[in-house]
């Protein structure tokens, strides 16, 4: 039976099609994207499935092996911690650019959506977690003038937590939150530079977080 598709943005459902059965495992790491399978299975030609498949490689998750085929990447130790340290460095950068334009509305958005993690980790609901996790990030990264930096953290964001699944460890995502809440005291502060720098030598420092990575991404030591 055949999934058919929207033809309306057609580029777009494949490559969402093609995300979603990443991170419900059913394409996996290392594995190889059988291109005649996918298009027959969705009623395709494999025009749109050729362009998902260039944006997802463009964003780090596909190789594409000239005349091999198509290759799903392997998430390695060297890329999460290239990943923590390139956000770290951006969205500091953001807040200190974008200070100013940080409102009390702003600030008790940040509030409810800290909250709601906490709630989300009550309720074991790491999809619902991931997504407020990205809100709550969102509302200082949004406040950016330059679009393609939110374009270039969105896609390293979401290949960290694709392939885990529905994994994830309580303890580290409960101090993510106070993280958070220092965050915002040093908003409510006015300090700029500390929340800069708990951002990028903290809350997305790879030394800090090293012990619940390796963990999380069940990687040995040796990786490193």
């Amino acid at each position: 039976m055949k999934t058919w598709l929207n033809v309306l943005s057609l580029r777009e459902q494949v490559y969402e099609y093609l995300r979603n059965e990443m991170i419900t495992g059913g394409l996996t790491p290392g594995s190889t994207i059988n291109l005649n399978q996918i298009a027959k299975q969705l009623g395709i030609s494999k025009t749109p499935l050729r362009d998902a498949l260039i944006h997802l490689e463009i964003e780090g998750f596909v190789t594409i092996l000239p005349r091999r085929g198509v290759m799903v990447n392997a998430l390695e130790l060297s890329d999460v911690k290239d990943a923590y340290d390139s956000i770290g460095i951006i969205e500091a950068a953001i807040v200190q650019d974008c200070f100013d334009k940080i409102k009390p509305a702003h600030i008790s958005r940040l509030e409810r959506l800290n909250e709601q993690m906490r709630k989300d980790i009550q309720k074991d609901d790491f999809s619902k977690l991931f997504k407020t996790n990205l809100a709550f990030h969102d509302v200082v990264n949004s406040l950016s003038d330059n679009p393609l930096l939110e374009k270039f953290i969105f896609p390293i964001k979401h290949r960290l937590y694709d392939f885990q699944g529905q994994s994830y460890i309580p303890g580290w995502e409960l101090r993510n939150c106070e993280e958070h809440d220092r965050f915002i005291g040093f908003l409510k502060e006015k300090n700029s530079l500390e929340a800069a720098r708990l951002l990028k030598e903290v809350h997305w420092s790879y030394g800090v977080q090293k012990m619940y990575i390796k963990q999380f991404y069940a990687m040995s030591a040796t990786g490193e």
